[in-house]
Formats: C-alpha cells, structure tokens, sequence
C-alpha cells in the first residue's frame, strides 16, 4: 500500500493517519512484506502446544490455534484492509493484494458469516460493500468445504 504520486502535505498527511503506526508513508510495504504479513495471519489459525515453564507436562496440553482468541480483532484488520482499497488517495497493486490474499482469507475464516453481514450493516459505506463481497466470493471459491 502506497500513496498515490503527487499527493499535496494536506492530503499525504490525511491519509498517513489513518495508518497503523508502523506504516511509513515514505517507505511503502514492499510484496515481500505483504507476503510476510499474509503468512502471520494465516500461522493464526495453525494449532500449536503453547510452551510453558511449569511443571505440567506437554501431554496434557491441548494444541490450540489463535483464531479464536484473535477473532474479536479479526473485523477490525477487515475494515482496515477494506478502508485502504477504498481510498482514492492509496494504491494497493495487483501484486499485493495477491500476496495478502491467503492471510485475508484467513481472517474470512476467523469472522465467519453472523460478523461479515455486521461489518457489511454497520461499518462499511456502499464502495467498503462491494469490495468486502469481492472478497468474500473469492474466499468462498477457495474454502475447503469438506465434501467429496
């Protein structure tokens, strides 16, 4: 995600801050970094066993994914991703959106349907609509759904 070329400092600076902190205006996220990304969000939904430094042992603990826990946050980097797309003053190439495609449709996973139909009722405008449907088809073609 970059700005678009020959923004004015009022509209650079709009648009700066609504970014995450660890967003730079002036050193956009590269592919590989969305690559990065997508791979975080998708290593969400892995089951791991949690390291402890008790003395339980490991055949008691149960392997366990962060998805569940992270689910309440999930919708919020959906709209933030949502809001991005949408800016007239940003720009999030082809490449990128590809690369942040599986950890997308990972979040997809993490909100599930009752969450996407409150996003789409109360936090997306007509334009944040289309682009969270587009979305969703695509994560519905792609989803594994256990038949066959």
């Amino acid at each position: 995600m970059k700005l678009r070329p020959q923004l004015g400092a009022k509209q650079s600076k709009i648009v700066t801050d609504t970014f995450p902190s660890w967003l730079s205006a002036s050193q956009p996220l590269s592919t590989d970094e969305g690559r990065v990304l997508a791979r975080l969000l998708t290593s969400l939904t892995t089951k791991t066993v949690p390291r402890t430094y008790t003395v339980a042992s490991t055949e008691s603990q149960k392997a366990e994914s962060l998805a569940k826990p992270f689910a309440k946050h999930a919708s919020y980097v959906l709209i933030a991703y949502v809001d991005a797309f949408n800016d007239p003053l940003c720009i999030i190439n082809a490449e990128m959106r590809r690369e942040l495609e599986p950890g997308l449709f990972a979040l997809c996973e993490m909100v599930g349907e009752h969450s996407r139909d409150a996003l789409m009722v109360s936090a997306l405008d007509s334009g944040g609509k289309t682009i969270l449907k587009s979305l969703w088809k695509e994560y519905e073609k792609q989803r594994y759904v256990g038949k066959g």
